[in-house]
Protein backbone atom coordinates (compact mmCIF):
# COMPACT_ATOMS: atom_id res chain seq x y z
CA UNK A 1 0.00 0.00 0.00
CA UNK A 2 1.13 3.53 -0.84
CA UNK A 3 0.50 6.49 1.39
CA UNK A 4 1.18 9.96 0.46
CA UNK A 5 1.75 12.59 2.83
CA UNK A 6 2.13 16.51 1.43
CA UNK A 7 5.13 18.59 2.27
CA UNK A 8 4.51 21.22 4.97
CA UNK A 9 5.65 24.72 4.07
CA UNK A 10 7.90 25.13 6.07
CA UNK A 11 10.23 22.11 4.58
CA UNK A 12 12.53 22.29 1.37
CA UNK A 13 13.87 19.95 -1.03
CA UNK A 14 16.31 17.31 0.28
CA UNK A 15 19.37 17.40 -1.39
CA UNK A 16 22.95 15.39 -1.46
CA UNK A 17 24.47 12.55 -0.74
CA UNK A 18 27.59 10.32 0.14
CA UNK A 19 26.87 7.96 -2.59
CA UNK A 20 29.93 7.97 -5.06
CA UNK A 21 29.15 7.74 -8.50
CA UNK A 22 31.93 6.63 -11.03
CA UNK A 23 32.83 5.44 -14.15
CA UNK A 24 30.87 2.14 -15.51
CA UNK A 25 32.74 -1.09 -16.84
CA UNK A 26 33.33 -4.37 -14.20
CA UNK A 27 35.51 -7.28 -14.98
CA UNK A 28 33.20 -10.26 -15.74
CA UNK A 29 31.94 -12.26 -12.52
CA UNK A 30 31.71 -15.69 -11.84
CA UNK A 31 28.56 -17.46 -13.97
CA UNK A 32 25.90 -18.88 -11.43
CA UNK A 33 22.19 -20.07 -11.81
CA UNK A 34 19.71 -17.87 -11.31
CA UNK A 35 16.27 -18.05 -10.11
CA UNK A 36 13.49 -17.88 -12.32
CA UNK A 37 11.91 -14.14 -12.31
CA UNK A 38 9.85 -13.38 -9.89
CA UNK A 39 6.76 -11.71 -10.35
CA UNK A 40 5.71 -9.90 -6.80
CA UNK A 41 5.44 -6.32 -7.50
CA UNK A 42 3.59 -3.46 -5.27
CA UNK A 43 4.15 0.26 -5.36
CA UNK A 44 5.84 0.17 -8.79
CA UNK A 45 8.84 -2.05 -6.73
CA UNK A 46 9.48 -5.54 -8.19
CA UNK A 47 11.28 -8.52 -6.87
CA UNK A 48 14.49 -9.51 -8.68
CA UNK A 49 15.70 -12.80 -9.77
CA UNK A 50 18.88 -13.78 -7.75
CA UNK A 51 21.72 -16.25 -8.09
CA UNK A 52 20.90 -19.13 -6.16
CA UNK A 53 24.28 -20.65 -5.38
CA UNK A 54 24.68 -20.00 -2.73
CA UNK A 55 21.31 -19.33 -2.08
CA UNK A 56 21.13 -15.77 -0.40
CA UNK A 57 19.85 -15.62 2.87
CA UNK A 58 20.28 -12.00 3.98
CA UNK A 59 21.19 -8.80 2.37
CA UNK A 60 23.28 -6.49 4.44
CA UNK A 61 24.39 -3.61 2.31
CA UNK A 62 24.35 -2.22 -1.08
CA UNK A 63 26.38 0.52 -2.85
CA UNK A 64 26.43 1.87 -6.80
CA UNK A 65 29.39 2.36 -8.75
CA UNK A 66 28.58 4.23 -12.18
CA UNK A 67 25.64 4.50 -13.23
CA UNK A 68 24.86 0.72 -13.97
CA UNK A 69 26.63 -1.45 -11.88
CA UNK A 70 25.35 -1.88 -8.56
CA UNK A 71 27.02 -4.19 -5.48
CA UNK A 72 25.81 -5.95 -2.90
CA UNK A 73 26.63 -7.88 0.13
CA UNK A 74 25.28 -10.25 2.72
CA UNK A 75 24.97 -13.76 3.73
CA UNK A 76 24.19 -17.20 1.81
CA UNK A 77 23.52 -20.79 2.93
CA UNK A 78 25.81 -22.28 5.70
CA UNK A 79 27.25 -18.61 6.47
CA UNK A 80 28.83 -17.98 3.44
CA UNK A 81 29.59 -14.81 2.58
CA UNK A 82 27.93 -13.50 -0.23
CA UNK A 83 29.06 -11.08 -2.85
CA UNK A 84 26.60 -9.57 -5.93
CA UNK A 85 26.93 -7.76 -8.62
CA UNK A 86 24.10 -5.89 -11.10
CA UNK A 87 25.88 -5.08 -14.37
CA UNK A 88 22.82 -3.55 -16.07
CA UNK A 89 21.14 -7.20 -17.03
CA UNK A 90 21.10 -9.37 -14.54
CA UNK A 91 22.51 -9.96 -11.01
CA UNK A 92 25.91 -12.15 -11.19
CA UNK A 93 27.78 -14.00 -7.46
CA UNK A 94 30.99 -12.69 -7.26
CA UNK A 95 33.95 -14.85 -5.54
CA UNK A 96 34.62 -13.44 -2.44
CA UNK A 97 37.89 -14.18 0.08
CA UNK A 98 37.02 -17.77 1.61
CA UNK A 99 36.68 -16.50 5.00
CA UNK A 100 34.28 -16.72 8.08
CA UNK A 101 33.16 -13.50 7.77
CA UNK A 102 29.85 -11.06 7.80
CA UNK A 103 29.89 -7.59 5.83
CA UNK A 104 27.67 -5.01 6.77
CA UNK A 105 28.82 -1.94 5.10
CA UNK A 106 29.63 -0.65 1.31
CA UNK A 107 31.26 1.95 -0.58
CA UNK A 108 32.55 2.41 -3.74
CA UNK A 109 34.99 5.59 -5.28
CA UNK A 110 35.24 4.02 -8.64
CA UNK A 111 34.76 1.14 -10.57
CA UNK A 112 38.25 0.06 -9.66
CA UNK A 113 38.03 0.75 -5.64
CA UNK A 114 35.02 -0.52 -3.74
CA UNK A 115 35.10 -1.45 -0.40
CA UNK A 116 33.36 -3.57 1.96
CA UNK A 117 33.48 -4.32 5.72
CA UNK A 118 32.33 -6.25 8.74
CA UNK A 119 34.24 -8.60 11.35
CA UNK A 120 35.65 -12.17 11.19
CA UNK A 121 35.04 -14.87 13.32
CA UNK A 122 31.77 -16.00 14.98
CA UNK A 123 29.62 -13.86 17.27
CA UNK A 124 29.99 -14.57 21.05
CA UNK A 125 33.42 -15.61 20.67
CA UNK A 126 36.79 -13.53 19.61
CA UNK A 127 35.94 -11.61 16.58
CA UNK A 128 38.20 -9.27 14.40
CA UNK A 129 37.61 -5.91 12.02
CA UNK A 130 37.34 -7.31 8.17
CA UNK A 131 37.46 -5.40 5.07
CA UNK A 132 37.68 -6.65 1.80
CA UNK A 133 38.48 -4.26 -1.09
CA UNK A 134 37.69 -4.98 -5.22
CA UNK A 135 40.40 -3.43 -7.23
CA UNK A 136 38.58 -3.92 -10.32
CA UNK A 137 39.37 -7.16 -10.92
CA UNK A 138 39.00 -9.04 -7.31
CA UNK A 139 38.06 -8.88 -4.23
CA UNK A 140 41.21 -9.24 -2.03
CA UNK A 141 41.25 -8.73 2.12
CA UNK A 142 42.72 -5.63 3.48
CA UNK A 143 44.24 -6.15 6.98
CA UNK A 144 42.85 -4.13 9.78
CA UNK A 145 43.26 -2.77 12.99
CA UNK A 146 41.89 -4.81 16.70
CA UNK A 147 42.48 -2.73 19.18
CA UNK A 148 40.32 -4.97 21.70
CA UNK A 149 41.07 -8.51 22.53
CA UNK A 150 37.72 -9.60 22.27
CA UNK A 151 35.30 -8.24 19.71
CA UNK A 152 36.13 -6.05 17.18
CA UNK A 153 33.53 -5.26 13.86
CA UNK A 154 32.64 -2.72 11.46
CA UNK A 155 29.59 -1.66 10.55
CA UNK A 156 29.37 0.85 7.88
CA UNK A 157 32.15 2.66 5.32
CA UNK A 158 32.05 5.87 3.78
CA UNK A 159 34.74 7.20 0.92
CA UNK A 160 35.71 10.55 0.72
CA UNK A 161 38.45 9.76 -1.91
CA UNK A 162 40.34 6.98 -3.26
CA UNK A 163 42.94 7.97 -0.26
CA UNK A 164 40.46 9.17 2.13
CA UNK A 165 38.06 6.39 3.49
CA UNK A 166 36.25 6.31 6.76
CA UNK A 167 35.18 2.83 8.60
CA UNK A 168 33.05 2.98 11.89
CA UNK A 169 31.87 -0.05 14.37
CA UNK A 170 32.56 -0.78 17.78
CA UNK A 171 35.12 -3.19 19.98
CA UNK A 172 34.34 -4.89 23.37
CA UNK A 173 37.50 -5.52 25.84
CA UNK A 174 37.61 -7.32 28.60
CA UNK A 175 39.01 -4.89 31.08
CA UNK A 176 37.59 -1.37 29.03
CA UNK A 177 34.34 -3.00 28.29
CA UNK A 178 32.57 -1.37 24.95
CA UNK A 179 34.05 1.37 22.79
CA UNK A 180 33.49 3.12 19.67
CA UNK A 181 35.59 2.11 16.82
CA UNK A 182 36.73 4.68 14.08
CA UNK A 183 39.54 3.66 11.44
CA UNK A 184 40.62 5.83 8.52
CA UNK A 185 42.73 4.42 5.33
CA UNK A 186 45.18 6.43 3.52
CA UNK A 187 45.95 4.65 0.52
CA UNK A 188 48.70 2.59 2.31
CA UNK A 189 46.41 1.23 5.71
CA UNK A 190 44.04 1.11 7.76
CA UNK A 191 44.46 3.35 11.12
CA UNK A 192 42.52 3.78 14.24
CA UNK A 193 41.41 7.54 14.91
CA UNK A 194 41.00 8.61 18.20
CA UNK A 195 37.79 10.81 18.76
CA UNK A 196 35.82 12.68 21.69
CA UNK A 197 33.75 9.44 22.01
CA UNK A 198 37.23 7.09 22.63
CA UNK A 199 37.31 6.67 26.18
CA UNK A 200 33.10 6.66 26.21
CA UNK A 201 30.91 3.41 25.87
CA UNK A 202 29.26 2.94 23.28
CA UNK A 203 29.39 1.97 19.44
CA UNK A 204 29.20 3.98 16.16
CA UNK A 205 26.75 2.90 13.66
CA UNK A 206 26.77 4.90 10.38
CA UNK A 207 29.00 7.13 8.12
CA UNK A 208 28.70 10.02 5.92
CA UNK A 209 31.66 11.14 3.57
CA UNK A 210 30.56 14.73 2.19
CA UNK A 211 33.37 15.88 1.25
CA UNK A 212 37.24 15.48 2.63
CA UNK A 213 36.68 18.32 4.80
CA UNK A 214 33.19 17.46 5.86
CA UNK A 215 32.40 13.72 7.66
CA UNK A 216 30.12 13.20 9.87
CA UNK A 217 29.90 9.79 11.98
CA UNK A 218 26.56 8.41 14.03
CA UNK A 219 26.74 6.52 17.09
CA UNK A 220 24.99 5.67 20.08
CA UNK A 221 26.90 6.41 23.73
CA UNK A 222 25.06 7.94 26.65
CA UNK A 223 22.48 8.97 24.05
CA UNK A 224 22.33 9.41 20.61
CA UNK A 225 25.51 11.08 19.41
CA UNK A 226 27.07 12.75 15.86
CA UNK A 227 30.77 13.36 15.56
CA UNK A 228 31.67 15.59 12.64
CA UNK A 229 35.06 16.15 10.90
CA UNK A 230 36.13 19.37 9.25
CA UNK A 231 39.29 18.22 8.13
CA UNK A 232 41.76 18.96 11.33
CA UNK A 233 39.42 18.00 14.33
CA UNK A 234 36.36 15.69 15.10
CA UNK A 235 33.78 17.68 17.21
CA UNK A 236 31.11 16.10 18.97
CA UNK A 237 27.11 16.79 18.46
CA UNK A 238 24.51 15.54 20.65
CA UNK A 239 20.88 14.58 19.26
CA UNK A 240 18.92 15.75 22.20
CA UNK A 241 16.25 12.83 22.67
CA UNK A 242 14.76 11.72 25.82
CA UNK A 243 14.19 8.52 25.04
CA UNK A 244 17.23 5.89 24.58
CA UNK A 245 17.58 5.01 20.78
CA UNK A 246 18.60 1.49 18.80
CA UNK A 247 19.92 2.63 16.01
CA UNK A 248 20.90 5.63 14.30
CA UNK A 249 21.25 6.33 10.58
CA UNK A 250 22.92 9.17 8.33
CA UNK A 251 23.58 9.79 4.15
CA UNK A 252 21.36 12.64 2.98
CA UNK A 253 21.12 16.31 3.33
CA UNK A 254 17.97 18.77 4.02
CA UNK A 255 18.71 22.22 2.77
CA UNK A 256 22.68 21.38 2.04
CA UNK A 257 22.61 19.77 5.31
CA UNK A 258 23.09 16.40 6.92
CA UNK A 259 19.46 14.74 8.20
CA UNK A 260 19.82 11.97 10.76
CA UNK A 261 17.52 9.12 11.90
CA UNK A 262 17.57 7.75 15.02
CA UNK A 263 14.80 4.83 16.27
CA UNK A 264 13.88 3.09 19.64
CA UNK A 265 11.60 0.00 20.62
CA UNK A 266 8.50 1.24 22.62
CA UNK A 267 6.83 -1.91 23.26
CA UNK A 268 6.62 -5.77 22.12
CA UNK A 269 6.86 -5.14 17.82
CA UNK A 270 6.72 -1.66 18.36
CA UNK A 271 9.32 1.32 16.98
CA UNK A 272 9.25 4.85 16.73
CA UNK A 273 11.50 7.07 14.61
CA UNK A 274 12.63 10.18 14.73
CA UNK A 275 14.02 12.75 11.96
CA UNK A 276 16.72 15.17 12.94
CA UNK A 277 18.31 18.19 10.79
CA UNK A 278 21.70 20.15 11.80
CA UNK A 279 21.14 23.76 11.22
CA UNK A 280 24.76 24.42 11.27
CA UNK A 281 25.02 24.74 15.02
CA UNK A 282 22.46 22.56 16.61
CA UNK A 283 20.38 19.39 15.86
CA UNK A 284 16.46 20.10 14.99
CA UNK A 285 13.78 17.68 15.20
CA UNK A 286 11.50 17.55 12.02
CA UNK A 287 7.85 16.81 12.07
CA UNK A 288 7.07 14.45 9.52
CA UNK A 289 3.69 12.75 8.97
CA UNK A 290 4.79 9.54 7.22
CA UNK A 291 7.34 9.10 9.86
CA UNK A 292 6.13 10.44 13.36
CA UNK A 293 4.00 8.38 15.63
CA UNK A 294 4.17 5.19 13.31
CA UNK A 295 5.12 1.78 14.12
CA UNK A 296 8.56 2.18 11.83
CA UNK A 297 12.11 1.32 11.97
CA UNK A 298 14.75 3.46 9.96
CA UNK A 299 18.33 2.23 9.66
CA UNK A 300 19.12 2.87 6.22
CA UNK A 301 19.32 6.49 4.32
CA UNK A 302 20.20 7.89 0.50
CA UNK A 303 19.63 10.06 -1.66
CA UNK A 304 21.06 11.58 -5.26
CA UNK A 305 21.99 15.12 -6.13
CA UNK A 306 18.77 16.05 -7.84
CA UNK A 307 17.25 16.65 -4.00
CA UNK A 308 15.54 12.90 -3.57
CA UNK A 309 16.12 11.20 -0.51
CA UNK A 310 15.39 7.07 0.42
CA UNK A 311 14.68 6.05 4.02
CA UNK A 312 14.54 2.36 4.66
CA UNK A 313 14.15 -0.49 7.17
CA UNK A 314 10.40 -2.33 8.71
CA UNK A 315 7.12 -1.07 9.34
CA UNK A 316 5.64 -3.30 11.69
CA UNK A 317 6.79 -6.76 10.28
CA UNK A 318 7.08 -5.58 6.48
CA UNK A 319 10.50 -3.79 4.69
CA UNK A 320 9.36 -0.77 4.06
CA UNK A 321 11.09 2.25 1.83
CA UNK A 322 10.04 6.10 2.09
CA UNK A 323 10.89 8.21 -0.62
CA UNK A 324 10.95 12.51 -0.62
CA UNK A 325 10.59 13.79 -3.83
CA UNK A 326 10.87 17.42 -3.55
CA UNK A 327 7.47 17.74 -2.90
CA UNK A 328 5.60 14.77 -0.83
CA UNK A 329 6.69 11.37 0.82
CA UNK A 330 5.48 7.97 -0.63
CA UNK A 331 6.03 4.98 2.20
CA UNK A 332 6.15 1.63 0.19
CA UNK A 333 5.86 -1.86 1.69
CA UNK A 334 7.75 -4.30 -0.37
CA UNK A 335 5.13 -6.67 -2.06
CA UNK A 336 6.02 -10.01 -1.82
CA UNK A 337 8.77 -9.76 0.94
CA UNK A 338 7.20 -11.58 3.71
CA UNK A 339 8.41 -10.47 7.36
CA UNK A 340 11.43 -8.67 7.12
CA UNK A 341 13.08 -5.75 7.48
CA UNK A 342 15.38 -3.52 4.44
CA UNK A 343 18.92 -3.10 4.78
CA UNK A 344 20.58 -1.48 2.28
CA UNK A 345 20.02 0.77 -0.62
CA UNK A 346 21.52 1.97 -3.69
CA UNK A 347 20.49 4.76 -5.97
CA UNK A 348 21.07 5.54 -9.71
CA UNK A 349 22.88 8.96 -10.15
CA UNK A 350 19.37 10.52 -11.48
CA UNK A 351 17.03 8.17 -9.63
CA UNK A 352 15.06 6.66 -11.92
CA UNK A 353 16.32 3.21 -10.75
CA UNK A 354 16.17 2.04 -6.97
CA UNK A 355 17.28 -0.78 -5.15
CA UNK A 356 16.50 -2.14 -1.68
CA UNK A 357 17.82 -5.29 -0.49
CA UNK A 358 17.16 -7.12 2.97
CA UNK A 359 16.27 -10.34 4.87
CA UNK A 360 12.75 -11.56 4.77
CA UNK A 361 11.19 -14.79 6.00
CA UNK A 362 9.63 -17.12 3.17
CA UNK A 363 8.26 -20.77 4.02
CA UNK A 364 9.45 -20.66 7.81
CA UNK A 365 13.25 -19.56 6.52
CA UNK A 366 15.39 -16.52 5.80
CA UNK A 367 15.54 -15.28 2.15
CA UNK A 368 17.61 -12.18 0.93
CA UNK A 369 16.06 -10.69 -1.40
CA UNK A 370 16.51 -7.86 -3.51
CA UNK A 371 13.83 -5.40 -4.67
CA UNK A 372 14.13 -3.03 -7.70
CA UNK A 373 12.02 0.05 -8.74
CA UNK A 374 12.51 1.66 -12.64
Amino acid sequence: MTFRVRRPRWLTALVGVTLAFVSAGVPAAAETNAEAPPTECGGGWCREALPQDPLPLGISAMTMVGGRDVWAVGTGRFGVPLTLRWDGMSWQSVPAPDANVDLFGMAGWSRNDVWAVGFEGSPGSETRSFTQHWNGREWKVVPSPNPADFHNDLRAVAAAGPNDVWAVGGTVDRKAGNRPLLLHWDGQEWSVVPTPLSDVPGTFQTVYARSPHDVWVGGLADGPVALHWDGRTWQRTDVPEQDPMSTIAMGADLDGRPLLAVSRVVGKYQHRTHLWHWTGSEWRKLSVPAVDGRNLTLTMMAGNPTGRVWLAGKSGFSGVVLEWDGREWTRNALAGGGQGAVHGLAVSPGGREVWAGGSFRVGGGLRGMIFARR
